[in-house]
């Protein structure tokens, strides 16, 4: 590249500047890295309090032990990190983000269906990570206060959004190097806490659910599913700067690994903590059994970084944001797109820290946000690998909508709501009596979305 090139480069997306592209696409003289940099920022995404957060929802909520919870962990991540993996290629073929990328699918205007769902999606996230980060902060000066806890979550907003505001290349960097460390101090913790697992607790759902275990266990699979589905829109955008003769199979191998090496760890981590003391972690949340278990010049530093972890999830939910609002059609700056974004999903936060209950608020946001993506991703990639790009906007909006409906029918709805409207009967109770209490709703929805849409396509 030449000297011009490359002082073009600094100036579009260099660390710690104003990333200067919107939603436009990078032309190939701006086009740098390697995919393998794509390992560090979505291990960047999942080393955080939230991966563990999420796998200790398996041994508290649905009974499972350490080893079948890690195994219906690892299994739903592969699952789901593939089709992320898949999904990041349309950066380098396009460089463009990835709901803009989906006009060429789904038409401008179905587009916009996709842009709003990733919204909500991500100032949704973003307000998640600032409860978690806040909720951890708060245990280090004063746990249970909820003015403590508010405060924390405006400070931690206003970093957040700091960050995602220079944009690209500076998310790229901070992810990297953050979770190297956090991951490093993670490992400490285990390894001080290790005395104290009980490695062989059984799965109190084989004991008690009987017949109904293979349901505790494929909702544990769906869970980790969807944690990772949830990042399904958000692709291409951390994609789209590398040069476009990227190799597939590198593009694809890259976020499989950031993102899986990550859960196994951390989950394996969630999954013990419970064997602690497994009423407290109920109660309390797993941050409650660290404060109270560890060693203080462990604990201490971690809780730290468990807001700083949060923090840079955030960078990631802030960006997309700032890019999709400017998918939809408002006209500013994507450094203001994603200013906004923020402060709404700081509303949202601070709201959030008034739940009695975040483990279950926790739950239902994972389960409902993925719903309509598996779907979409399904279109996306067929789109994309088997019909090259061209675009029939009436077939896929059919079968985006057909699959998300089709597996509507197989949501376990009395898992989601039932700690909230108590023992209430949903339409397809006999459907998810016969599964054993299975939630298979995203992988049905892949299915029928595939299917229905090659059907359309070769008609």
């Amino acid at each position: 590249m030449s000297d011009s090139g490359v002082e073009t480069v600094e100036r579009a997306d260099a660390f710690g500047q104003v990333e200067s592209h919107g939603i436009d696409a990078i032309p190939d003289k701006e086009r740098h890295g390697t995919p393998r940099e794509l390992a560090f920022l979505w291990a960047g995404a999942f080393v955080n309090y939230a991966s563990l957060f999420t796998a200790s929802l398996l041994t508290t909520y649905y009974g499972l032990g350490v080893w079948d919870g890690l195994a219906a962990t690892t299994l739903g991540t592969i699952a789901a990190a593939v089709i992320l993996g898949l999904l990041s290629n349309t950066g380098p073929r396009s460089g463009l983000p990835q709901i803009v990328f989906t006009r060429g699918i789904f038409g401008r205007r179905g587009s916009y269906v996709g842009a709003a769902l990733t919204l909500f999606l991500a100032v949704g996230w973003f307000a998640v990570d600032c409860v978690i980060a806040a909720q951890a902060g708060a245990a280090l000066i004063r746990p249970g206060s909820a003015k403590v806890t508010f405060v924390l979550v405006i400070v931690i907003a206003g970093a957040s959004m700091a960050v995602a505001i220079f944009g690209h290349q500076t998310i790229k960097v901070l992810e990297k190097y953050g979770a190297i460390t956090f991951a490093a101090l993670t490992a400490v913790l285990f390894i001080a806490l290790v005395p104290q697992f009980n490695l062989s607790q059984l799965p109190a759902a084989r004991h008690f659910l009987g017949p109904d275990y293979p349901g505790a266990f494929a909702l544990g699979f769906m869970t980790c599913f969807a944690l990772v589905a949830s990042w399904y829109p958000f692709a291409s955008d951390y994609s789209r700067y590398l040069p476009r003769s990227s190799s597939v199979r590198a593009v694809t191998f890259w976020p499989v690994v950031g993102v899986t090496l990550p859960m196994i760890f951390l989950g394996l981590f969630g999954l013990l903590l419970p064997t602690i003391n497994w009423y407290d972690t109920v109660e309390n949340g797993p941050l409650a059994v660290i404060g109270t278990y560890a060693p203080v010049w462990v604990a201490t530093p971690f809780f730290i970084f468990v807001v700083v972890g949060e923090i840079w999830a955030n960078y990631l939910d802030v960006y997309t944001a700032g890019l999709v609002l400017l998918a939809m059609g408002v006209r500013i700056q994507r450094w203001q797109a994603a200013l906004g974004c923020g402060i709404l999903g700081t509303a949202l936060a601070a709201y959030a820290v008034l739940v009695t209950d975040f483990h279950v608020a926790y739950e239902d946001f994972l389960i409902l946000t993925y719903l309509w993506a598996p779907a979409w991703a399904a279109v996306v990639l067929l789109s994309f690998f088997v019909f090259e790009g061209k675009s029939r906007p009436g077939a896929a909006l059919i079968a985006w909508v057909a699959g998300t409906v089709a597996s509507l029918l197989f949501v376990n709805y009395q898992n989601i709501f039932g700690s909230t409207f108590g023992l209430l009967n949903f339409f397809n109770d006999p459907v998810i009596r016969a599964l054993h209490g299975a939630d298979v709703s995203g992988l049905v929805s892949i299915g029928v979305a595939a299917v229905v849409y090659a059907v359309l396509r070769r008609a």
